[in-house]
């Protein structure tokens, strides 16, 4: 029977896709080899681990062993089931999805889905509210005059939220949504003693989409009128289903291909200097949503791009929300400019009050490396009265400048420094040597470690790892050839005696038999779907990387099997020699001539059956 999830509808969504362009929305790729390979968008890294194979349509992390097909991918990275993952490629594909099955449902995807339209729906009544009819005046005035047009307006689909208690919540009501659902997708808000309001009444309305284009939440800023002096200027909505601040960047979905080809980011602090920066034709912007810079957001930007611009507001919380912001992205990998704003001004006032062409030109194109700005912001909070302020500042500077790794910017950095306070470069760089050599002392005093020992340290041995045994390679060679070859899965099949050892191994290779028997193509990236053990996946996915030779002889075949064969007599042949030495120990300490004697018949006897152990090995 065609299904939503009938092998049939499988097969035909994977064919229409391309994991490749798929992963590429979410990761940075690039060509490698016979791969594409990129930063791994499951775990934390600096070096890219994570590879795609666009021929078998599969990926796989070698840092964090991640792995599967294009469905894994979207089901582990969004946390979507199987058929959520399923029809969301088929509606990418443009392939209608069958009817005939019920998908599976809970009450979890209910409720999310629940809280999604709902969003749609409040986003497109708040955009007409402002655009079609007389609530929206007001707040077209004010827009008007922060110089937003409408094609502005209608890209970013900014509405106005009523100054209503219940002007959403009748909206919701009578589309049959549950208000206490609506209550935690942050729509609407509950008062202490139990009344159901409006979250957002007399703001504008700033719609915040996912990094796929779907509203999940609202900014919204505040007009005045009957608002309390209390209200904030700005409110987001709260976490949600759908809502996740700390894994959210305004305005991704709409930026990420204008920062790929431009290989830079521009981070801003708020989702109205994107806006205005847009509209001015700088078009790579994105933005935190009134919190700090998060690890989770800086991975997102890495996995995207390179490099990225800072352009937070010139005031002082704007400066020090750049350097914790510098200290995040660099740590994800990033090359870091700051791009310098006059104090009290932020990148929409710059844009209104001055143009376009002079924020490209005296703040974008201006955007200085981290160690200018630290030393720009090491000046600003010294105000130099005698030579003790003089040398305080330097030594400070000379710290900055020692944390450098290239020797040439060092000595750029040296002789502006000795330029700009009228030193000789020799005595600034003998300077610079004293305070690395300090900063190398107190260093070494900070680090505390346990005392070495040959074997063991800290309780782990500190010996390289040994290579794995030789059965345990032949199984993994096996496998590999296995998933590409009917016949050799077979033979597999046929002339190994023994199980393979490890049982990982063991549970793929029966994946294997029983994918064969069902009638599958010898391909990987089907077969790897066909696992259902996500940890199995994943090892299938990591083999199936391997770089191995694809030609492979009968003879070569043949010796893998063997190894794997002869493993449980190896085994059982160093647990008879073990028996034996225990054996000649205990005769040599018996207490009598009879035990003696014994022992060393017990002896002989495994003796004998380590010599056919020996001989059946030689014969195999």
């Amino acid at each position: 029977m065609t299904g939503p999830t009938s092998d049939e509808f499988v097969n035909q969504v994977r064919a229409a896709v391309d994991i490749v362009d798929v992963v590429g929305e979410y990761v940075q790729l690039r060509k490698s080899g016979r791969a594409f390979v990129g930063l791994c968008p499951f775990h934390s890294e600096k070096s890219p681990s994570f590879n795609v194979n666009a021929e078998r349509q599969f990926f796989h992390c070698f840092g964090c062993g991640a792995g599967g097909d294009i469905f894994s991918f979207l089901m582990k990275l969004e946390q979507l089931s199987f058929p959520e993952a399923l029809h969301k490629l088929a509606d990418r594909a443009g392939i209608a999805v069958p009817q005939t099955q019920q998908e599976e449902d809970t009450p979890e995807k209910r409720a999310k889905q629940a809280m999604q339209e709902a969003h749609q729906l409040v986003s497109k009544l708040y955009h007409y509210v402002l655009t079609k009819t007389p609530y929206g005046v007001e707040a077209m005035k004010y827009l008007a005059n922060r110089g937003m047009s409408e094609q502005t307006l209608v890209e970013y689909q900014i509405g106005f939220a009523p100054d209503s208690w219940d002007f959403v919540t009748q909206f919701l009501k009578k589309r049959r949504f549950s208000q206490e659902l609506m209550v935690e997708a942050g729509l609407l808000a509950k008062s202490e003693a139990g009344k159901i309001f409006d979250r957002f009444r007399g703001r504008v309305m700033f719609p915040i989409q996912d990094s796929q284009g779907n509203v999940i939440g609202f900014g919204g800023r505040l007009l005045g009128g009957s608002q309390p002096k209390s209200q904030p200027k700005y409110l987001n909505s709260p976490e949600s289903l759908l809502f996740n601040k700390s894994a959210t960047l305004f305005n991704l979905h709409r930026a990420r291909p204008y920062i790929r080809k431009r290989k830079q980011a521009l981070l801003f602090e708020g989702y109205v200097d994107v806006i205005s920066t847009w509209q001015a034709g700088f078009t790579q912007g994105i933005a935190t949503l009134g919190t700090a810079l998060t690890e989770q957001q800086a991975r997102i930007i890495r996995r995207n791009v390179d490099s990225v611009v800072l352009c937070y507001d010139g005031d002082a919380a704007g400066q020090e929300a750049t350097s914790k912001a510098i200290h995040v992205l660099q740590q994800a990998g990033l090359t870091v400019r700051v791009a310098p704003l006059p104090q009290g001004s932020d990148p929409d006032d710059y844009i209104r009050q001055h143009g376009a062409e002079a924020f490209s030109q005296q703040v974008l194109l201006q955007a200085m490396p981290v160690t200018a700005f630290r030393l720009k912001q090491l000046r600003s909070q010294y105000v130099i009265k005698d030579e003790t302020d003089k040398t305080r500042l330097i030594a400070k500077a000379v710290e900055i400048i020692n944390e450098l790794d290239s020797p040439v910017e060092r000595d750029l950095y040296q002789r502006q420094l000795a330029e700009e306070y009228s030193l000789t470069l020799g005595d600034l760089k003998w300077e610079s040597k004293r305070v690395y050599n300090q900063q190398k002392s107190e260093r070494q005093r900070d680090k505390v470690s346990p005392a070495w020992n040959n074997s063991i340290n800290n309780g782990k041995v500190t010996l390289a790892k040994s290579l794995p045994p030789a059965y345990h390679t032949a199984e993994r060679m096996l496998l590999y050839y296995m998933m590409r070859d009917e016949e050799i899965a077979l033979r597999v099949q046929t002339e190994c005696s023994a199980h393979f050892q490890v049982d990982e191994h063991d549970a793929l290779a029966a994946y294997l038999y029983a994918y064969y028997a069902e009638g599958n193509p010898e391909d990987p990236g089907k077969f790897i779907h066909f696992v259902q053990d996500d940890s199995l996946k994943q090892l299938a996915s990591g083999l199936a990387m391997m770089e191995c030779k694809e030609d492979v002889s009968e003879l070569e075949i043949g010796d893998y099997i063997k190894q794997v064969n002869n493993y449980p007599k190896r085994a059982e042949l160093e647990r008879l020699r073990e028996e034996q030495r225990s054996l000649h120990l205990q005769a040599a300490a018996a207490d009598s001539e009879d035990a003696r004697k014994q022992l060393e018949i017990q002896a002989a006897v495994t003796g004998m059956k380590i010599l056919e152990l020996e001989n059946a090995l030689k014969e195999g």
